[in-house]
């Protein structure tokens, strides 16, 4: 365990409760998901143990949600409840002191106690990032999927559209996994010509596990020429995740933001980080 901080006992001393949300980057390539594993580094652990450092406490870093194993985020926001008075505007510097290279908090905010990183989600939004040529991306390895040949946008778009609305994404969830619902809302799907590849970005009120990578195996069956754009509602109907494509590679998925009624971070007009 790491040596806690010369103040950490100072700012324990302080009993008035208080919420601190933070918003986190990370490669999913050095982590077996944001979840906290016994024996394997995970995004959680290693905020838990920075938090420790830095005021003493061991209390648990909740997030919006699980990301898996390899699977990226650009604005992941988590936060933690404390008896501490460490000062909210000095958390960002202070937990990326302690924090590994593929792991940053960008922002940090003291939130009110009614605040819930995961409970208070109104939405989601992920990218998922397709390089498309014969030349494997050497130099995006681990950070992006790679598809070898061609495939036809103008399909996949059309096939995209069977998935907007609410609908039962059963087909689109992974087996194994116990949930109340399967059914989600999706409010938009994209997909973009990129220099070298494809960016399809998809939004909606929720999803299931697996299921944006699933969503994109599926499209990626209707770019390949191998089913036609309607084909994608059928699968859907048959809610029986069998019936879909094959699960996308989880080193082309991004949480790329969470979206809440009130944001513990709203945009900031003018900013240089563009995919704020």
């Amino acid at each position: 365990m790491p040596e806690l901080t010369a103040g950490a006992s100072d700012c324990a001393a302080d009993q008035t409760q208080r919420r601190i949300a933070m918003s986190v980057r990370y490669r999913g390539d050095a982590f077996y998901g944001f979840q906290r594993q016994p024996g394997f580094p995970s995004v959680q652990e290693e905020l838990e143990l920075a938090w420790v450092c830095i005021t003493g406490e061991r209390e648990v870093v909740h997030g919006s949600g699980r990301t898996d194993s390899g699977v990226h985020a650009y604005a992941q926001v988590v936060h933690i409840t404390t008896l501490t008075g460490f000062p909210a505007e000095k958390v960002r510097m202070a937990m990326n002191a302690y924090l590994p290279p593929e792991l940053v908090v960008t922002k940090a905010r003291e939130v009110s106690l009614d605040f819930h990183s995961r409970f208070s989600t109104v939405g989601k939004r992920y990218l998922y990032r397709l390089a498309v040529g014969s030349t494997r991306p050497v130099l995006q390895a681990g950070l992006v999927a790679w598809e070898k040949k061609p495939l036809n946008l103008k399909k996949m778009r059309e096939a995209a559209t069977h998935f907007l609305g609410t609908r039962d994404f059963a087909s689109m969830a992974a087996s194994g996994r116990e949930m109340d619902s399967t059914v989600r809302t999706i409010r938009a799907f994209h997909i973009y010509p990129t220099r070298g590849g494809l960016h399809f970005v998809v939004q909606g009120d929720g999803f299931l596990y697996r299921m944006v990578r699933n969503m994109v195996g599926t499209l990626l069956e209707v770019g390949r020429g191998k089913r036609a754009p309607e084909w994608v509602d059928a699968v859907l109907s048959a809610a029986d995740r069998k019936k879909a494509g094959p699960t996308a590679a989880p080193e082309g998925l991004y949480l790329l933001k969470v979206l809440y009624a009130k944001h513990p971070f709203p945009p900031v007009l003018h900013s240089q980080d563009s995919l704020n």
